[in-house]
């Protein structure tokens, strides 16, 4: 993982896993970009393997950005 304060957050994640339509490295960039008020995010998935479908990739980071807006906004966990 490499992590720049403030700014960027790299990580190389793999699935635990058996299959080898979801097996590799993939690397996950995460900026961090001063907005109005707040924090813009700006996540780029590269590597993802060819049995992940691209809309269920999509939920899944829909679903996990909103939590962390939850988060940021309350203090909690939804």
């Amino acid at each position: 993982m490499q992590l720049v304060a403030d700014e960027q957050v790299v990580q190389i994640v793999e699935f635990e896993t058996d299959d080898p339509s979801v097996t590799g490295e993939m690397t996950i960039t995460i900026d961090l970009i001063d907005a109005d008020g707040g924090t813009q995010i700006n996540v780029v998935h590269d590597g993802l393997p060819e049995g992940v479908p691209l809309d269920q990739n999509e939920l899944g980071w829909s679903i996990s950005l909103g939590k962390l807006a939850t988060l940021a906004e309350t203090g909690e966990l939804p």
